[in-house]
């Protein structure tokens, strides 16, 4: 396998391993359903990916580096310093005939392992097909997380994380799409109803 886990290290060093929104504790569908909801449209190595939100969300960071694309949504009334929900969309050129979702998925998580100051633990959710294209799902959580993002400083105090990631491979590029979640006892995790990132995707049509 040609696949080096610097792209990981990297990504950790650059705030990407982060990303997951939390429904409201009680809400019930038609509720969510009513919701006031935007509509962002990605455009990722020149691949188009339509997402919506909460109104209450916005678009903290975007940034296209070399071969990695990531963009970075929060509700509007927090900073990407400190988060308690956080949802991720990442880009890596080239990446999918190098290696396939799952064994993407493994380094990943190897390098949250390394990041994560406390017990850490690795659910894979398995493979399906989204759009006629190969994915894998999984679980990360952490119960001592650094509350830093990027160098900017956080709480001192590490919080319990908890994510839900989906590799999707496209023709040529790999995309990650994760939600998390932080909190003082998220490994409580039964309070916390989280929504599969793809449950945000609204036309992803364009990925190629």
């Amino acid at each position: 396998m040609d696949f080096s886990p610097q792209v990981f290290t990297q990504a950790l060093a650059k705030g990407l391993t982060l990303g997951l929104l939390v429904q409201p504790l009680g809400a019930t569908a038609t509720e969510l359903v009513q919701m006031s909801v935007q509509t962002n449209q990605l455009t990722i190595f020149k691949h188009n990916l339509g997402l919506h939100f909460p109104a209450n969300w916005r678009l903290a960071y975007s940034e296209q580096h070399g071969d990695m694309f990531s963009a970075e949504f929060v509700p509007a009334q927090e900073l990407l310093a400190h988060w308690s929900s956080l949802y991720c969309v990442q880009g890596f050129k080239g990446m999918a005939g190098r290696i396939n979702p799952e064994a993407f998925l493994d380094g990943f998580a190897e390098q949250y392992r390394h990041t994560c100051e406390g017990e850490m633990q690795y659910q894979k959710l398995g493979e399906s097909e989204l759009g006629g294209k190969a994915s894998y799902s999984a679980m990360l959580t952490c119960d001592k997380m650094p509350q830093t993002h990027r160098g900017e400083p956080g709480t001192e105090q590490p919080m319990g994380e908890i994510g839900h990631y989906t590799v999707i491979a496209g023709e040529e590029d790999l995309f990650l799409l994760h939600q998390s979640a932080r909190g003082e006892a998220l490994l409580s995790l039964s309070s916390l109803n989280i929504v599969p990132p793809i449950e945000r995707v609204a036309d992803m049509s364009g990925l190629r």
